[in-house]
């Protein structure tokens, strides 16, 4: 029984024609030359027949040649011979002028190409050309290539997955780092500044934006922590004015009557105890001093705010640092480095901060040493500077010299109220004071803004810029 296959494409059925044609020439002679006498039999089918049948190329099953009754005239197998093909193809062939073909199934299960070529010249049919070709071996081809197929897109789906797999990390971990980070922002503890990636697409915009963010925050929570370090160290200084200025008037008033009664007996003492009196007066001048600052600390907290030229105040700054210089064996120079212009501030208690670091400088200094006083203009900001020569501040101690009652000083040579007083009064004018210490040379720099507003209470915003 054959079973009938589909057709093949117009492409194959072209190439078949080709074929064909070339397999029926040398028959539609042989029938011409058998026709004219020319040949005695048509022996020369068989070996046409067998010809085909051994070509390695064609893969042939069958060939057989009919006469135009449908008569078998060569056969591969000679059982056949003389026999009258009834097939449908043959019939079919045999009625038509065109190259037919199909594909049919075997009993054997095999797929075979059924080829029937007319064999006409000049309208005029001889018989037919029946041509069976096994598929097999395109099968095989076809299997293989089928094979080929799966495993190159087995390759590319592999290759294509990791890729996208990359990508997909590529573009989720910048993401990941960034959801943890935002986890990890809490009003506590703020993270580092990410780096700049250097990203030019939408991740990176986004990854900068948050870097800004954080950066503003963290400037943000600077600015807070100072105002409220400023703000405690106001209440806590309001509460030591307090309980200063009640001590410094309960302690004037016996102080007073002290030094009136040893300036009365010095008067009347014999030799031996003037020198006794006199320790004891150094010991009261002591006091007094130390009543004063005290004093003057309990009234640091307002000011009484002002234009004044930069040089003028520079000038009269100079003058008294002569003045206050004179009792130590150091050496004075002052070099005014800033463009004239406006300042506002309390000029009788930056005198008092710019002449209590001179006098430390001149205590701090060797004999023969240099006291050295400049002012400069530089990020906003109005910079008086004082640089000594002595041995130098610790490390260890430097953020601690600008707490009340602390000091460097031997016993007895230092109240630590000095510095307290200088710090407080340039962090009203909304400045700083910094320290910059190493062996042989220390710089006191007192930074007041050249734009100050809200200044003691006050909500205007001044500018004095010249």
């Amino acid at each position: 029984m054959v079973q009938r296959a589909p057709a093949s494409s117009p492409e194959a059925e072209g190439k078949r024609q080709t074929s064909g044609d070339c397999l029926r020439a040398p028959i539609i002679n042989a029938f011409i030359y058998e026709d004219a006498g020319l040949l005695d039999d048509v022996g020369v089918l068989d070996t046409f027949v067998e010809e085909v049948i051994k070509s390695p190329e064609l893969s042939t099953v069958y060939v057989f040649i009919t006469d135009k009754d449908g008569k078998i005239l060569a056969h591969n197998d000679y059982t056949n011979f003389g026999s009258i093909a009834s097939d449908h193809l043959t019939r079919t062939a045999l009625q038509s002028q065109h190259f037919l073909s199909e594909v049919t199934r075997l009993k054997s299960n095999e797929d075979v190409l059924d080829l029937a070529l007319p064999l006409l010249v000049a309208g005029k049919s001889w018989g037919t050309l029946r041509v069976g070709l096994s598929m097999t071996p395109l099968q095989r081809e076809l299997d293989t290539l089928k094979w080929q197929v799966f495993t190159f897109a087995g390759i590319f789906f592999l290759f294509g997955t990791a890729a996208f797999y990359i990508i997909g990390l590529t573009m989720s971990r910048p993401l990941e780092q960034l959801s943890q980070a935002m986890s990890d922002l809490n009003q506590d503890s703020l993270p580092a500044v990410p780096e700049a990636t250097g990203r030019q697409d939408e991740i990176g915009d986004l990854q900068e934006s948050f870097r800004q963010m954080v950066l503003r925050l963290q400037q943000s929570e600077k600015g807070r922590q100072l105002a409220v370090s400023r703000l405690l160290r106001a209440e806590k200084l309001a509460t030591i004015g307090e309980i200063v200025a009640g001590v410094a008037h309960e302690v004037n008033n016996p102080l007073g009557a002290m030094a009136f009664s040893i300036a009365s007996l010095e008067k009347k003492a014999p030799q031996e105890l003037i020198r006794h009196i006199g320790i004891v007066k150094g010991g009261l001048s002591r006091i007094e001093t130390i009543v004063r600052q005290l004093s003057e600390f309990s009234r640091a907290g307002s000011l009484d705010l002002g234009c004044i030229k930069s040089d003028v105040f520079f000038k009269e700054t100079a003058q008294f640092a002569v003045m206050a210089l004179k009792r130590f064996p150091v050496r004075f120079t002052a070099l005014d480095e800033c463009v004239p212009c406006s300042l506002f501030l309390d000029k009788g208690k930056m005198h008092q901060v710019v002449l209590n670091l001179l006098l430390n400088a001149g205590n701090a200094s060797p004999a023969g040493g240099c006291v050295r006083l400049t002012a400069a203009v530089a990020d906003g900001f109005y910079l008086l500077s004082v640089k000594d020569q002595g041995k130098g501040i610790a490390a260890e101690q430097q953020p601690l010299i600008f707490e009340l009652f602390y000091t460097t000083n031997l016993a007895g040579e230092g109240s630590g109220i000095g510095l307290a007083i200088c710090k407080n009064i340039v962090e009203m004018h909304r400045g700083e004071i910094v320290v910059v210490s190493t062996p042989g040379e220390t710089i006191f720099t007192v930074k007041i803004p050249l734009v100050t507003g809200e200044m003691n209470g006050s909500p205007e915003v001044t500018d004095c810029r010249g």
